[in-house]
């Protein structure tokens, strides 16, 4: 379920509980060439864009998610975590906790739950 939240926008929360362990969301993804990720750059697209790296595609190193999971917020302490699936082109949502009916679903933009490394905007 898509709604606001304080000062981060919009979010995505949980409509029912949801088992540690389970994958709530494939997200089916349009692979950007290259020079089409560079002529999204200074675009809110950008923003919405992941890193793509299917060593197999060195052409194609950023995507586009087809998905709700576009509204999850980051967290450094998320609940959610993301796995590319390179064969199929999607992106894996699983949970890494028992989340419960209303939550926020979060997840850390790094790709992996415990990077701490800064993102590109501040952190509330």
């Amino acid at each position: 379920m898509k709604q606001s939240t304080p000062k981060k926008g919009k979010g995505l929360f949980a409509k029912t509980d949801i088992k540690k362990n389970t994958i709530f969301e494939v997200a089916h993804v349009i692979l950007l060439s290259n020079d089409d990720y560079e002529k999204i750059k200074d675009t809110t697209l950008y923003h919405y864009s992941f890193t793509w790296d299917d060593p197999t595609l060195p052409d194609y190193m950023n995507a586009i998610a087809m998905s709700i999971c576009q509204f999850i917020n980051h967290s450094y302490e998320p609940n959610v975590q993301y796995f590319y699936n390179y064969d199929n082109q999607t992106i894996e949502y699983s949970t890494l906790k028992d989340i419960k009916r209303g939550e926020e679903l979060l997840v850390n933009y790094n790709g992996i739950p415990d990077d701490k490394e800064s993102v590109w905007f501040d952190v509330e």
